[in-house]
């Protein structure tokens, strides 16, 4: 009975033993499996951060590459405008510096003086121009006047007067006229009135270039309106029709009369 006894202690204490060490095993290998776990995601964390920091970095770099290619695209608009100042090359050069991320001072300040010789060579022009009018006008002046009526002391014109000189202005400014009308009428065929040309002439019969009356007709008519024959807008007065109506009744029969 004793022994029966001893060896069920026996079996009991090799059982225990034996689901001591599965458990112990169990523990190490789910210890194990954790920080396998963990080491992997710690691993991943790393790997994605590395990524990161190389996206970055890479971005950074185009950045930069752009930033340069900016410069360089705006120094060689500005070396152009400083070469050739006019409102164009300045304002090529001001887009291009605008167009670089962040701007350049170095460039920028190029750009300011640049303006600033652009606008000084602006002005020395007008000055110049002024100048040269100036002296144009100077030029112009009639010499040997010193009663400063235009008309050199020894003229034989010097001693007209104002309203003659203005009379004679106006008379060579209506012959100017004339002619140029003349010149027109004779590419049109035909005067402001409407009136065919006289051939080879530049005016209608009886008219000046313009369609006036010329010097003759207009004697007519001034004859005509002093002794009563016509009204000043050219209309017949009751004389002037009298005489018209004798004129007519006096006169010889054409063959289409008869």
């Amino acid at each position: 009975m004793k022994k029966l006894s001893v060896a069920l202690l026996v079996c009991s204490a090799l059982l225990l033993s034996a689901c001591s060490r599965d458990k112990n095993a169990e523990s190490t290998d789910s210890t194990s499996k954790q920080e396998i776990k963990s080491s992997s995601t710690n691993d991943s964390k790393k790997k994605e951060a590395v990524e990161a920091k190389k996206r970055a970095e890479e971005a950074e770099k185009k950045k930069q590459e752009e930033i340069t290619k900016k410069v360089s695209e705006a120094d060689t608009a500005m070396k152009a405008a400083e070469a050739n100042l006019t409102d164009e090359t300045i304002a090529a050069a001001k887009n291009a510096i605008n167009a670089i991320p962040g701007g350049n001072t170095d460039l920028q300040k190029r750009l300011e003086t640049a303006a600033a010789n652009l606008e000084a060579i602006k002005q020395q022009a007008t000055q110049a121009q002024q100048q040269q009018a100036t002296t144009q006008e100077q030029s112009n002046q009639v010499q040997n006047d010193a009663d400063g009526n235009g008309i050199p002391d020894d003229s034989p014109y010097n001693n007209t007067t104002p309203e003659e000189r203005a009379r004679g202005a106006q008379m060579e400014a209506e012959a100017n006229a004339q002619w140029h009308q003349g010149q027109e009428n004779i590419q049109n065929g035909y005067d402001p009135n409407g009136q065919p040309l006289l051939p080879g002439q530049d005016h209608a019969a009886g008219a000046n270039p313009d369609g006036s009356p010329d010097a003759w007709v207009q004697d007519q008519i001034d004859w005509a309106i002093e002794n009563g024959y016509s009204n000043p807008d050219g209309t017949p007065t009751e004389k002037g029709q009298q005489a018209i109506d004798e004129v007519n009744a006096n006169a010889i029969p054409t063959d289409d009369q008869y």
